[in-house]
């Protein structure tokens, strides 16, 4: 009998995907949130909608959660394993293969959102991409740890620049 599996599987590679894209949408969040904070409403702007946003974050947190599964399971995860059978196959890294696959799979959001949309599409599939390619047991919780605090962190940054402002 052997003992548990210690390396990367694909259950564990959507798991960490999935948190990474989890926690990027956390980052997103607190710098959206700190842009929007600091710039001043329009005179006549409805703004007593944000009360009612906080309220129903942890649903919108749920629908988020099943969307970045989806995402890795679509595209995150084919996007790493097409990348290491290309390098595998042209005798390269397959570093460069997946970030040029994940721009290729960027790139289904141009038409929806044009150039600025293709380059976050990019950058998020990337950096998901990124942190998964070393999926092994017990990274799940480093990884977990870690991008809370850059989470947080982020928050904070975004509440003292707030608070500069006055």
């Amino acid at each position: 009998m052997s003992g548990p599996d210690m390396g990367r599987t694909h259950a564990r590679m959507l798991r960490v995907s999935t948190l990474a894209l989890c926690l990027e949408a956390g980052v997103a969040l607190a710098a959206l949130m700190t842009v929007g904070l600091s710039t001043e409403p329009e005179p006549g702007e409805d703004t007593g909608g944000g009360g009612l946003f906080l309220l129903l974050l942890p649903f919108f947190a749920v629908f988020g959660v099943l969307a970045a599964f989806a995402v890795s399971a679509v595209l995150v995860l084919p996007v790493i394993l097409l990348g290491e059978d290309l390098g595998r196959k042209s005798g390269r890294d397959p570093l460069w293969w997946q970030l040029s696959l994940a721009g290729l799979a960027g790139a289904l959001l141009a038409p929806l959102a044009g150039v600025r949309g293709w380059i976050a599409g990019w950058t998020v599939l990337a950096v998901a991409a990124l942190l998964t390619r070393r999926a092994r047991q017990g990274y799940f919780v480093s990884l977990l740890l870690w991008g809370t605090l850059a989470v947080v962190s982020v928050f904070m940054v975004g509440g003292m620049v707030l608070y500069a402002q006055g």
